[in-house]
């Protein structure tokens, strides 16, 4: 009877034989049916110690990785080698889980770059045939232009026209949203959409006046901020009665809070969040309060425009507060 040979045998004996590079190029070559096989750069070939992913994964699986340059970018080979005598079913499940671990470390190591390509390659000798799919994702056939893209969605490039001719809740908001910085322009919209709004679902209503509220808050005097957080409660609690009286109220309270902006020499416009704090620093019309907020967008990496455009700055004093930033800090 001959002798079954321990599965760590295997393991340790192509991990030996790997760590060659002339061995391990030469298993690509032989085996990788891949145009881009022949263009990688040899000399760059570098195997990569298993430490560089997970501590807890060093003794349950048998794995050599390699990294190589391929042009202008980086690759890596991830080869699981497979001493089982059946195939295993997790098999894509573990190596996506693996990959994922090469990710992690070199997002860890090199944050603003994007994540390297990974070919997994199993190297399997079980005395049954391997009946496991090679695709890792489930219906990759018909999503693989989509699986390592993203889809951008830029709401300022939607066009104005189709998100009117749509008019469900969400082309309503994106349509007004592309004005959030224009109080003019915005109130406007909303006088347009608003034969539609009262036409919305009740649960959907809530969540379209809910949404309008939060854009007004931070626009509105202190003392009628307290009304607003009681409103969104009763929406929240009962929905909307009137909303033709609703959105006037709110296109009142937009005008009333760009009126006295105006009276006051202040720009027009309105964000959330950060810039908040940039229209409270321009009401107060103190030239060193502005200064400190134009450099602590410059700190935080804004470019010069952004910084114009949401402050009122001029740029040619931006552009000095940054050379004077930039020298001494």
């Amino acid at each position: 009877m001959q002798q079954k040979v321990p599965h760590n045998q295997y393991d340790l004996t192509f991990k030996r034989l790997f760590q060659f590079k002339e061995v391990f190029l030469n298993f690509l070559r032989s085996n990788i049916n891949r145009e881009w096989v022949n263009r990688i750069d040899a000399e760059s070939l570098e195997f990569v110690d298993r430490s560089f992913i997970k501590d807890e994964f060093v003794e349950k699986e048998a794995d050599v990785i390699y990294r190589a340059r391929l042009e202008d970018t980086d690759i890596y080979f991830y080869v699981l080698i497979e001493p089982q005598s059946t195939a295993d079913k997790s098999m894509p499940r573990r190596l996506f889980e693996y990959m994922s671990l090469v990710w992690k470390r070199h997002m860890e190591e090199k944050a603003d770059e994007l994540f390297p390509p990974i070919v997994p390659i199993v190297l399997y000798n079980g005395r049954s045939s391997w009946n496991i799919p090679t695709q890792i994702f489930k219906g990759f056939d018909i999503f693989k232009d989509d699986m390592f893209n993203y889809i951008l969605v830029d709401v300022n490039r939607l066009d104005d026209e189709k998100l009117r001719s749509r008019l469900d809740l969400l082309s309503i908001i994106l349509y007004l949203e592309k004005s959030r910085r224009n109080a003019e322009e915005f109130v406007e919209k909303l006088s347009e959409v608003s034969e539609y709004v009262c036409k919305l679902p009740q649960p959907q209503l809530k969540v379209f006046c809910s949404w309008l509220l939060r854009i007004v808050k931070p626009q509105v005097r202190e003392e009628m901020k307290s009304r607003i957080d009681e409103l969104l409660e009763k929406i929240e609690a009962e929905g909307v009665e009137d909303v033709g009286e609703f959105i006037f109220n709110v296109q009142q309270l937009i005008q009333e809070y760009y009126k006295e902006a105006e009276e006051k020499g202040k720009e027009k416009g309105y964000e959330e969040g950060i810039q908040e704090g940039i229209q409270k620093g321009i009401q107060e019309g103190i030239q060193r309060k502005e200064e400190e907020i134009v450099r602590r967008l410059i700190q935080k990496g804004f470019d010069d425009n952004f910084i114009a455009e949401a402050t009122g700055v001029e740029i040619e004093r931006i552009k000095k507060i940054r050379e004077e930033y930039t020298k001494y800090s």
